[in-house]
């Protein structure tokens, strides 16, 4: 498992990701970010962490721009488009699809969508999931034998996984937070997929989730 912290493209967050331990991020992205898309693409290149990863602003599916120069980050990074906004739905993907991303793409699961609605919307359609674990926390009563089955039978299809805390009503939470039993989380994964797992806590919880995760795995 390759653990990757979370921050947004600014020189000090960047350099703040690798104090804490981290070789690549997942970029967090404010509008700001977008209004010089190469010029940001240069700040991440002169940083001493990689960009695994590019999260979407949270915008409506029909906001062009936003999505096309998050892609154009991405690309210029050769980096994963996580594809997800709290204004959008599995049933939008159509919607996403017809900006013909240029970057390897991915859909995060909302919370709310079963391991069922994310296989027939996302995955039997040749999509890629990106798997937020605690979103997934939120829709299944079953939580483990969800995520058992999702790594299972899907785990080519999944390019990238965000693990934190949550409740049943509530994620993003930090580690001991919530309700999840994080540490039988971490060894699933370990157990069933090598890919990059994104710390997705705030910044200044992420080095007591990399070592917490490390110990576990230990």
């Amino acid at each position: 498992m390759h653990l990757l912290g979370k921050c947004p493209p600014d020189p000090a967050e960047l350099a703040s990701a690798a104090e804490r331990g981290f070789e690549s991020v997942e970029l967090h992205l404010r509008s700001e970010h977008l209004e010089d898309v190469a010029a940001t693409a240069e700040t991440v290149g002169r940083s001493p962490v990689d960009a695994a990863a590019v999260h979407t602003l949270h915008a409506r599916p029909d906001e062009e721009r936003p999505f096309r120069r998050s892609d154009e980050l991405a690309r210029r990074l050769d980096a994963l488009l996580v594809v997800h906004s709290q204004y959008a739905l599995h049933t939008h993907v159509d919607d996403f699809e017809a900006y013909d991303f240029a970057a390897p793409h991915g859909y995060e699961n909302n919370p709310g969508a079963s391991a069922f609605h994310l296989e027939n919307l996302l995955l039997a359609r040749g999509h890629s999931l990106v798997l937020d674990t605690a979103h997934l926390y939120l829709s299944e009563a079953d939580y483990e034998g969800a995520l058992s089955t999702l790594l299972r039978d899907h785990g080519d299809r999944i390019p990238l996984i965000h693990l934190n805390d949550a409740t049943r009503t509530e994620d993003g939470l930090a580690f001991g937070d919530g309700e999840m039993d994080l540490e039988r989380t971490a060894r699933l994964l370990d157990e069933n997929y090598d890919g990059p797992v994104v710390l997705e806590v705030m910044p200044d919880a992420q080095a007591d989730a990399r070592r917490a995760v490390t110990e576990w795995l230990s």
